[in-house]
C-alpha cells in the first residue's frame, strides 16, 4: 500500500468551536462501536494525520480519535500551555459525548497525554507514551529556545518540501525505508511558523513531574531504540516518576514507530489495551 493509500484511511476532519477562547479545534474521529475509543495525540512534526496508520489497523475494531493540536493541521494557532489545551481536549470529549477512552500520545503529544490522564482518572482508561519526556521545564516568559528558532528561520526560507524532507531527516537520519519518508515528510510539509511557536512554547515551559504522581491508570512507556530526538537520561527521568508502567523497546526504530513499524506498534497498543 502506498503512503497516498494509507492516507485515504483517514476520516475527514471536523471541526469543533471552543467559545470561551474562540477557537477552532480540528479532529478526527472514526466511531465504529460503544467500546472505548482511542484518542491520539500527535508530535511536534505531526498533525491528525500521522496516525492514518492506526486508523487503518483499527478500521473495524476500535473507534479512533485523532486530534490536531492548536497550531497543527486544520486547529486555529492560539497561545496556551498545555494546562490549556488540555482543558480544550476535555471539552471536545464531552462535545463527542465521549466518557471513557484510552489514550495514546507520541513525543508532544506524550507530554499532553500525561497532563490529561492525571487530571481525568475517571475520563482516561489506560495510558500509552511513546518516545516522549517531562517537557523542558523553562521558567515562562523564557524566550524561544534556540533549535525552535532555526526551525522558524528554516521555515521562513524553505519550500514547503524542502522543509518537510529536512524534518524527517533530521527526525530520523538513517531511514531507509522510501514510502515511510514520503509519508512523514508530506505530514511535515503542513507545519507552519505558527506550528512551531504553538508546540515550541507549549512544550519548553512543561515541566508534569507533580502531574505524572497523579497517573493511577495503566500506563505502557514505548521507546524507539534509535530515537536520536529523546534521550536516554529524559526517558528514564520520565520512567522513574511512573514506577508502575511497563516499559517496551521497539527495536530497529527512532522516533517514529507508529509509521516506522505499525505492525509492531499496534500489536503493542492492541496487547496493552486488551490486558
Amino acid at each position: 500500500m502506498s503512503y497516498q493509500e494509507i492516507f485515504d484511511c483517514l476520516p475527514p476532519a471536523s471541526n469543533f468551536h471552543e467559545k470561551d477562547l474562540n477557537v477552532n479545534l480540528s479532529f478526527r474521529y472514526n466511531k465504529i462501536n460503544e467500546e472505548y475509543p482511542i484518542l491520539f495525540f500527535h508530535g511536534f512534526n505531526g498533525n491528525s494525520r500521522s496516525w492514518a496508520y492506526q486508523f487503518n489497523h483499527f478500521e473495524d475494531k476500535r473507534s479512533i480519535l485523532a486530534l490536531d493540536a492548536p497550531g497543527f493541521g486544520k486547529s486555529d494557532p492560539v497561545d496556551i500551555d498545555m494546562l490549556k489545551i488540555a482543558e480544550l481536549v476535555k471539552k471536545l470529549l464531552v462535545y463527542l459525548n465521549i466518557k471513557k477512552c484510552d489514550l495514546v500520545g507520541h513525543s508532544m503529544g506524550g507530554m499532553l497525554a500525561q497532563i490529561v490522564a492525571s487530571q481525568n482518572n475517571d475520563l482516561v482508561n489506560k495510558v500509552i507514551l511513546s518516545c516522549t519526556h517531562k517537557g523542558y521545564a523553562l521558567p515562562k516568559g523564557t524566550p524561544l529556545r534556540e533549535a525552535y528558532k532555526l526551525r522558524l528561520d528554516q521555515r521562513k526560507k524553505m519550500s514547503n518540501k524542502e522543509f518537510g524532507e529536512l524534518r524527517v531527516k533530521k527526525m530520523l537520519p538513517d531511514l531507509k525505508d522510501e514510502k515511510i519518508f514520503q509519508f512523514l515528510s508530506n505530514i511535515s510539509e503542513e507545519i507552519t511558523e505558527e506550528s512551531i511557536m504553538c508546540g515550541g512554547m507549549a512544550m519548553q515551559t512543561l515541566d508534569t513531574t507533580e502531574y505524572l504522581l497523579n497517573i493511577k491508570q495503566a500506563c505502557l512507556i514505548l521507546k524507539g531504540s534509535n530515537d536520536v530526538v529523546v534521550s536516554e537520561e529524559r526517558s528514564h527521568q520520565l520512567e522513574k516518576l511512573l514506577p508502575h508502567a511497563k516499559i517496551r523497546v521497539l527495536q530497529n526504530v527512532g522516533h517514529a514507530p507508529y509509521c516506522e513499524d505499525a505492525k509492531s506498534f499496534n500489536a503493542e497498543i492492541e496487547d496493552f489495551l486488551q490486558q
